[in-house]
């Protein structure tokens, strides 16, 4: 009888780690995109058994770097980091793109971060005229995009793409998750590079709105710079340094 009882727990292991152990994570991993108490308890659980290593923890996808450099990118703009002085421009750009897409608290929030001036920010000119600005963060192995936007006149130009590989090509040094908050009728963009949903962020009005990731290798980063360079644009000082 010990011998059976020993072969069942044997058993019921090799069951849960060959055919449930992936399914029970995914499926608890979709709390995380939910809402409401069940989901809430779903993403704890979740948390505590990918903790004990019962079920795999997230792990984010490899940037599509074939999407991200298929296109020539425009000719004519100018990448920099931000200035003060250009403060008034990246504020009148916010808010031509915030009507009905941004919670009333970011802009607040956008302001803040120019104020700092670490160095985070960079804009896009268009021979002097600022038509975008972005900028990333990064801690440790972790980067987060922030405030990617474009005039409203110059959309659908190639410039989104532009500012995104200026972001990543600052990264130098080993492999790290870039991460954004986004909203809903952003994040499409951001998923056509490889960006995956795992997570919700909430504004002030309890709205619940995207986080994306991916993964980004050290030979990903060279192989944005060396795109870069070789459609004519330098490479701003690196986020590790």
């Amino acid at each position: 009888m010990k011998d059976l009882n020993t072969l069942g727990v044997l058993y019921s292991a090799l069951f849960y780690f060959v055919f449930l152990k992936h399914p029970l994570g995914r499926w608890l991993q979709q709390g995380f995109l939910r809402q409401g108490e069940v989901a809430r308890v779903r993403g704890k659980l979740f948390t505590l058994l990918a903790t004990l290593r019962l079920v795999p923890p997230i792990i984010l996808p490899n940037i599509d770097l074939k999407k991200l450099t298929e296109k020539p990118l425009p000719k004519e703009y100018k990448v920099r980091l931000w200035k003060p002085e250009d403060t008034q421009a990246c504020l009148e750009i916010y808010r031509m793109n915030a009507p009905g897409r941004f919670p009333t608290e970011v802009e607040q929030e956008f302001e803040e971060v120019l104020k700092r001036d670490d160095g985070a920010m960079l804009v896009i000119e268009d021979h002097g005229r600022i038509v975008a600005c972005g900028g990333m963060t990064l801690e440790g192995t972790k980067g987060t995009l922030i405030y990617g936007l474009i005039h409203s006149e110059c959309q659908k130009k190639g410039i989104g793409r532009l500012l995104l590989l200026a972001r990543l090509a600052r990264i130098h040094g080993p492999a790290v998750s870039v991460n954004l908050c986004a909203v809903e009728d952003s994040i499409g963009y951001y998923e056509r590079f490889g960006f995956t949903r795992y997570a919700l962020w909430h504004s002030q009005n309890g709205e619940a709105h995207p986080i994306a990731g991916v993964s980004l290798h050290p030979e990903n980063c060279q192989e944005i710079v060396t795109f870069l360079a070789n459609e004519g644009y330098a490479v701003l000082p690196s986020l590790n340094a």
